[in-house]
């Protein structure tokens, strides 16, 4: 028996401590007891009658109506007075959930990448022109079109998967509660998750780090104007490289933030206002930065003509932004 009080302890676990839990536990007590009783007086042993009188009370979504329980309730246990605030989804929906994350995070991760990318077509037109494939003037043209219409198919990614996943914006605004065996399942699953999500986090990473050696090494060896377009191909490598470590940040991190979600490990930062205003000054930040960089790039390329070299411009505005956001960081917390 003090294995089916466990296991109603375990389900009612969101729930407060109010007079109605309590009746509530105590009723599903006494049913589940007279059921157990009566299997042991079929002949059942112990450990039979207890598996099948858990197995046949299902889950907490189940049996939450028929003992007068509701998210107002849950929602008392909280620490959310809004009964509003908080959706309760089955283990189903949870996984839905997960699937179209993760769906959204590779997409996302491929527009990301297109933009990075960018730059490359620039790069390529220009060791054309060095070889005399190209005009100047088509190479110009092809370099400067090209940053733009990958830029916009990078931008259009976005759009239609913001668009297509804005129906699951109310699971990051809400208290997600599921019932205790949704959790677990949840739980060992992000569990198994984690592993694959380090060793992407960290290829990720020594790909950023080292997405500038083929450059300079490239550039060190082929040196002479014979070779010079070797030499401008050779600046693709990074673009290339840190799309794919950015592309595995966003999708993995995608994914590791919905599990997050459905176990409520996000709650506490999504509350705090200290966070709120920090991404906020972030994100106005970003809105000015970004335009002015991008113009800047477009101008000093166009001037010089040095496409193959003016993408050095990107990498070193991600280091300046990364600076600046923890100055902001930092500014906030001491208000």
């Amino acid at each position: 028996m003090e294995t089916i009080r466990s296991y109603i302890e375990n389900l009612f676990r969101n729930y407060p401590n109010t007079p109605n839990v309590s009746k509530a536990k105590e009723d599903l007590l006494g049913i589940m007891e007279d059921k157990y009783y009566e299997l042991k007086a079929e002949g059942k042993s112990e450990n039979e009658a207890i598996g099948i009188v858990i197995s046949e009370f299902g889950s907490m979504d189940e049996i939450a109506p028929e003992l007068g329980m509701d998210e107002k309730v849950a929602a008392e246990g909280t620490g959310i007075n809004d009964a509003a605030e908080v959706k309760r989804i089955t283990l189903a929906q949870a996984e839905g959930f997960l699937k179209a994350q993760e769906a959204f995070g590779a997409r996302i991760g491929i527009g990301v990448a297109f933009c990075i990318l960018s730059p490359t077509i620039s790069v390529v037109s220009e060791a054309m022109m060095d070889v005399g494939l190209l005009p100047e003037p088509l190479a110009e043209i092809m370099g400067g079109v090209g940053l733009f219409l990958m830029v916009a198919v990078g931008v259009a990614i976005f759009i239609i998967s913001g668009m297509v996943n804005g129906k699951y914006e109310e699971y990051k605004k809400k208290r997600i509660l599921l019932d205790e065996g949704a959790k677990r399942a949840l739980t060992e699953r992000q569990e198994g998750f984690q592993r694959g999500h380090g060793i992407k986090i960290a290829i990720g990473v020594v790909l950023c780090i080292l997405s500038v050696v083929p450059t300079f090494v490239i550039g060190e060896v082929f040196v002479g104007d014979s070779v010079e377009w070797i030499a401008d191909l050779s600046g693709i490598s990074l673009f290339v490289l840190v799309s794919i470590g950015v592309y595995l940040f966003i999708s993995t991190g995608t994914k590791q933030g919905a599990y997050e979600v459905l176990l409520g490990k996000n709650q506490a930062v999504c509350n705090s206002a200290l966070e709120k205003k920090k991404k906020k000054r972030i994100s106005i930040v970003a809105s000015i930065y970004w335009p002015i960089v991008t113009a800047g790039y477009i101008a000093w390329s166009f001037f010089t003509m040095k496409w193959g070299f003016t993408w050095i411009i990107w990498p070193i505005a991600g280091i300046l932004f990364g600076g600046i956001s923890g100055v902001i960081t930092l500014a906030s917390a001491e208000e």
